[in-house]
């Protein structure tokens, strides 16, 4: 190659010294982090439901027949029938039962699990680069992964279990289990804070919801930046198609 070349090679800066993405402050983050999944789960929650009643379907109905011989009915036949029945029935604001705790719920937990990703993994490995997470090995990755969805855990229990209990409910032609017969969101932590266990029946289920999140996070977290920075190290800029990648 001509001498030109060669120097065009040699004065090409390497990546690691390139200008970092503009910063954004730490309240920006939270926010960012809160904000992003609460808006994907309008699109995800009819899926969701679907899902909340077909684990239900160990809770058959109980009818009687034209003689009056009690019969078990199962309510849906598979994941398809569910949302036709449900949208049948309810409509469309039967397959966005929940909506309200739902996006409590993603908001609450993420703005820890992914808020708080990047501050607790520069703690335990701190460094002047801004590109600090390249370096930090896989388990300091998966440890603030799992912490991170510990916390979210914890916070966003209460509305989980609200959000089930209100997929769970449905019309009487399809309804299957225990209806609990909440009209709000505020109505479903009125009566358990005050006639289903209190705070304790706020966080019924919470010890396999943080478990849940523990493993879920430690390996989501830590394999998305290994991922993203392995691929930055082989020449990929920094953006929103890497993201998505």
């Amino acid at each position: 190659s001509s001498p030109s070349s060669q120097l065009s090679l040699s004065s090409a800066p390497p990546l690691k010294t390139l200008p970092p993405s503009p910063n954004i402050s730490q309240l920006e983050n939270f926010a960012l982090s809160a904000m992003a999944p609460s808006m994907a789960v309008v699109f995800t929650l009819p899926f969701d439901t679907v899902k909340v009643r077909m684990q239900l379907q160990g809770e058959v109905r109980i009818m009687k027949d034209s003689t009056g011989k009690t019969i078990r009915v199962v309510a849906e036949k598979n994941s398809f029938d569910c949302l036709r029945k449900t949208y049948k029935f309810e409509g469309l604001r039967g397959l966005e039962k929940g909506l309200v705790p739902s996006i409590l719920k993603e908001s609450s937990k993420n703005v820890f699990r992914l808020g708080l990703y990047d501050p607790i993994l520069s703690v335990i490995h701190p460094t002047d680069d801004y590109t600090s997470s390249s370096s930090a090995p896989a388990w300091k990755r998966m440890f603030a992964g799992g912490l991170c969805g510990a916390l979210g855990a914890v916070s966003a229990n209460p509305f989980e279990l609200v959000k089930t209990r209100l997929q769970s409910s449905a019309a009487d032609a399809i309804a299957v289990g225990n209806q609990y017969g909440y009209t709000s969101v505020t109505s479903a932590l009125r009566r358990i804070m005050f006639e289903e266990g209190g705070i304790k029946g706020l966080y019924r289920g919470s010890m396999i919801s943080v478990g849940r999140g523990i493993l879920g996070s430690a390996a989501n977290l830590s394999s998305y930046t290994m991922l993203k920075d392995y691929a930055k190290r082989e020449g990929y800029s920094d953006g929103i198609p890497l993201d998505m990648a």
